[in-house]
């Protein structure tokens, strides 16, 4: 799985039922069919973010770059129920595992090979109930909890910071 530059055409990527700033932004288990989706701003002249994308399958956005200390926070946003029209994925974050093993391995790899970050971190929402293996698998972990971190289901909820380290 490759990682490509950001074009225009890409933008039907960008919008999508998840939540904002999610480090594996996959839809919830309790996404309302009536929530509007959420739609990330296309790129701009920023020397703090990279956008790029798998084609036809998802976004990768690298942001609050800190290109001094090799650091810098992820979102992955997977296009809803891959390989199946939106409709047919309604069973809420429906995704092949394999798949979002993929797209985490590739933003790591990315990440580390070629903007040369040595710390990538992510929030993730536990409320949500997303994927942790994905994550695990590609050496992220659990490192801090924020209360009331964002605003799920119609109440206060904490949010985790997951994040990797590269040795070496």
């Amino acid at each position: 799985m490759r990682l490509v530059a950001y074009r225009s055409s890409d933008a039907p990527l960008l919008t999508g039922y998840r939540l904002p700033d999610e480090l594996l932004g996959v839809r919830p288990a309790d996404w309302s069919d009536t929530a509007e989706p959420h739609r990330i701003s296309e790129p701009r002249e920023r020397r703090d973010e990279r956008l790029y994308v798998v084609r036809d399958i998802a976004y990768v956005r690298y942001t609050e770059i800190d290109w001094a200390s090799g650091q810098a926070r992820l979102e992955i946003g997977p296009r809803a129920g891959e390989g199946r029209d939106d409709s047919g994925a309604r069973e809420h974050g429906v995704h092949e595992g394999d798949l979002l093993g993929a797209l985490v391995d590739a933003a790591v790899t990315h990440g580390r090979r070629v903007l040369n970050l040595r710390r990538l971190h992510g929030w993730v929402t536990p409320a949500a109930r997303p994927p942790l293996a994905p994550l695990r698998a590609a050496g992220f972990a659990w490192e801090a909890v924020v209360p009331r971190g964002c605003w799920y289901a119609g109440a206060e909820v904490e949010r985790e910071i997951w994040g990797l380290v590269a040795h070496g």
